[in-house]
């Protein structure tokens, strides 16, 4: 995104008259959502219908001076921004007025490098990822602007920003728009003048990711959400101009942060420096909820950081229609009538406990009941599962792999969590039975869903204290990405070192992998092999895909045994784990069937299909390995598939957009018959 036009270009001490109205600046504002031979940028139309918004309601450009495209053609943006034969051919070049207009230019859509020049491209509605003739060069458009900027004249600003990558990536994980796979392919930076201001969504060999929350890309949600206000460093005044170089570090910040939490990737935009400050406004609509959330978080912490019970009540009292601490700030003010009741609990069990009245102590509990516990069990009430406060929290916050699980319950995915069902019932549940760990480990769990983290980090201890593996694997991770505070890898190890020595094959696994890659401790190759032997005897996939390779080599402590490392594999997968065996299909499929009798490739993939989306995932992700699927195997796949009802597309033998989809569509069908 390049980004400097009249009413939002001030100086730092001054507005300059030539900033000072939009009457005649203009925009091309371009959304590519739906393409004719590659996949949907699915929310590449709520991009440019946001950043309109913007441009009209807080920069004050006249609407008719937008030029909005969706879809766009080869045709449309030769039309708008002229042709490479003729440059000043484009409708923005004739709409520009000397001395009188600024210019802002936005994409949002799929870009493709050409893999021989490793030159970037726009992709028309109508281009083919694969034909780079059939794009709109990025060289082209950047000498064409210059050509505008030259122009407008050296008092008025040209901005361009783009919200895609041209690695050839999509915004799924293990999609390709290109037909040969080029991984860690990083396109050429196409040259321009010093006239123009850019905003590039990514940069080098990482991927332009997705907002799932917001409905944008995340380059121009967190931009939205910047211009609005956001971008202010702490402690700033709230009103007059946002300073460039603010919103610059914030849109590095939180793009990175944001692309490595939700999706596991890295994106690290690129931003032009300038000399610009930006009105503020009303964020837009797009953006508005967003924005109301973190505004109300930063006015929390700085409540809880008062600690004050002014403080508490000015954020309970003014927090809005958007208040998400609202009852955490309640719970502290009322900490000191809890107190009170405190000791009149105290007293009620010295009074009825000492003569043995159980039952009349529990039917005078209030708020506190410190003795509950002692009280059932004297009665003979010693399971908590009776609770239906902890009941309800099972149901709702359960985790399939915890060892506490109540036996019964089925337990939720992480993703599928109803955060605000199960933060409220959990909540109750661990209040009432404060010694059952499992309770504050899935209060743990819904908080982390809602990325409340600093609360899942409370929670998460209170269980790890009392013994959860699973709790203590969590702190691990949230400590490994910084969520809820700093990073700190060497706290990290620790959590993950304490889970393994109880036996958790997740937290074993992330001791291996923090001690191969010397995170957090020295790195010890032999060690990591050794914490993966323990991971991949419990049944953990990650960690068989590491032994392997020790077994087919022979390494010290490892005799070269490559049956033994394939069974491995076998293990894991009749205990039902679909990353084992898509593991297995591919090996069948790639010279070592006869380590896995009795069965086949397909095979092993359909039964992962059946594990929900995690195998569909698993499905897809082959795709990218070092090691493929036959092509016939993946045909295969598409026709059961296809008769499912679930794929209309080319039986192709590839992991076509489409099929990667229908892939996660036919696996949720799958996953609700059994």
């Amino acid at each position: 995104m390049l980004l400097c036009l009249s009413a939002w270009c001030l100086s730092a001490s001054a507005q300059s008259p030539a900033f000072s109205d939009n009457a005649e600046s203009i925009a091309v504002v371009v959304g590519n959502r739906t393409y004719k031979q590659t996949s949907t940028v699915d929310f590449a139309h709520n991009d440019a219908e946001a950043i309109k918004a913007w441009l009209t309601g807080t920069l004050g450009f006249l609407e008719q001076n937008v030029f909005l495209l969706k879809d766009a053609t080869l045709g449309e943006l030769n039309q708008v921004f002229g042709s490479e034969a003729n440059p000043q051919g484009g409708r923005l070049w004739r709409s520009a007025v000397e001395g009188r207009s600024n210019v802002f230019v936005y994409y949002s859509g799929h870009g493709v490098p050409d893999l021989a020049t490793r030159q970037p491209f726009l992709l028309p509605q109508d281009g083919n990822p694969n034909a780079s003739e059939s794009g709109y060069a990025v060289q082209t458009l950047y000498r064409n602007l210059e050509l505008v900027r030259q122009k407008i004249g050296p008092q008025r600003q040209l901005i361009v920003m783009i919200d895609a990558c041209f690695t050839g990536e999509t915004g799924r994980k293990g999609e390709s728009l290109l037909a040969v796979s080029a991984p860690g392919f990083t396109p050429a930076k196409p040259r321009t003048g010093g006239g123009i201001v850019k905003l590039v969504a990514t940069s080098g060999t990482t991927p332009a990711n997705w907002d799932e929350s917001q409905k944008l890309g995340l380059f121009t949600s967190r931009f939205l959400m910047g211009a609005a206000g956001l971008a202010r460093p702490a402690g700033a005044p709230e009103t007059g101009p946002l300073a460039w170089s603010d919103l610059q570090r914030y849109l590095k910040d939180t793009v990175e942060a944001a692309a490595r939490r939700d999706s596991g990737r890295e994106q690290v935009p690129e931003i032009d420096p300038a000399s610009i400050a930006l009105p503020v406004a009303q964020p837009v609509p797009a953006v508005a909820r967003a924005v109301a959330q973190a505004r109300d978080e930063a006015n929390w912490q700085r409540a809880k950081a008062a600690g004050e019970r002014s403080a508490l009540e000015t954020y309970v009292a003014r927090c809005g229609e958007t208040c998400q601490y609202r009852e955490t700030a309640l719970a502290l003010l009322f900490d000191k009538r809890r107190s009170t009741e405190a000791v009149s609990d105290e007293q009620n069990w010295v009074r009825l406990g000492g003569s043995g009245k159980y039952e009349d102590y529990l039917e005078g509990c209030g708020t506190v009941c410190a003795y509950r516990a002692l009280a059932e069990g004297y009665l003979g009430r010693t399971d908590a599962s009776r609770d239906p406060r902890v009941q309800e929290c099972d149901e709702l916050a359960s985790d399939p792999n915890d060892p506490d699980r109540r036996e019964g319950v089925k337990g939720v995915k992480f993703g599928r969590l109803d955060t605000r069902a199960a933060i409220a019932a959990c909540r109750q549940a661990a209040e009432a039975q404060p010694e059952v760990r499992r309770l504050s480990y899935q209060l743990g769990r819904a908080y982390d869903k809602a990325e409340r983290h600093k609360d899942a980090l409370a929670a998460y201890d209170k269980a790890a204290e009392a013994g959860s593996a699973a709790a203590m694997n969590n702190l691990g991770t949230l400590h490994e990405n910084g969520q809820g505070g700093k990073v700190d890898l060497q706290k990290a190890f620790v959590f993950y070192e304490r889970a393994a020595g109880t036996g958790n094959a997740i937290a074993m696994s992330n001791v291996g992998r923090m001690l191969q890659y010397g995170r957090g401790r020295a790195r010890d190759e032999s060690g990591a092999l050794r914490w993966y032997q323990k991971a991949a005897e419990a049944g953990d996939a990650f960690s068989i895909a590491k032994l392997v390779p020790a077994y087919l080599e022979g390494r010290p402590g490892f005799p070269k045994n490559p049956q033994k490392g394939f069974d491995l594999f076998r293990q894991a997968a009749d205990k039902g784990d679909p990353i084992a065996m898509v593991s297995m299909a591919t090996l069948i499929d790639n010279g070592f069937g006869s380590y896995f009798p009795g069965t086949n490739a397909l095979q092993m993939l359909m039964k992962a299909l059946e594990k929900g989306e995690a195998g569909a995932a698993a499905v897809s992700s082959s795709d990218v390995s070092d090691q493929k699927l036959k092509p016939d195997t993946v045909r295969a796949l598409q026709r059961a598939t296809q008769k499912a009802d679930h794929y209309s597309g080319a039986i192709d033998g590839r992991f076509n957009p489409v099929f990667v989809r229908a892939l996660d569509s036919y696996a949720r069908s799958l996953e609700q018959e059994r």
